[in-house]
């Protein structure tokens, strides 16, 4: 049996990920996520998606 772990969509408008946000920033291929609770946000527009 699987299970499927989902998460609150983050918007930018709530938190804005950058260099002084507080969130440790990891290099992902031609972008940066930041770990956010447990998980890593990558910003995609208007919103966050989850890594």
């Amino acid at each position: 049996m699987s299970t499927t772990e989902t998460h609150a969509e983050h918007t930018v408008d709530e938190h804005a990920h950058g260099a002084d946000c507080g969130h440790e920033s990891v290099h992902h291929d031609d972008h940066v996520d930041y770990l956010h609770d447990g998980h890593r946000h990558a910003e995609h527009g208007d919103h966050y998606d989850e890594h």
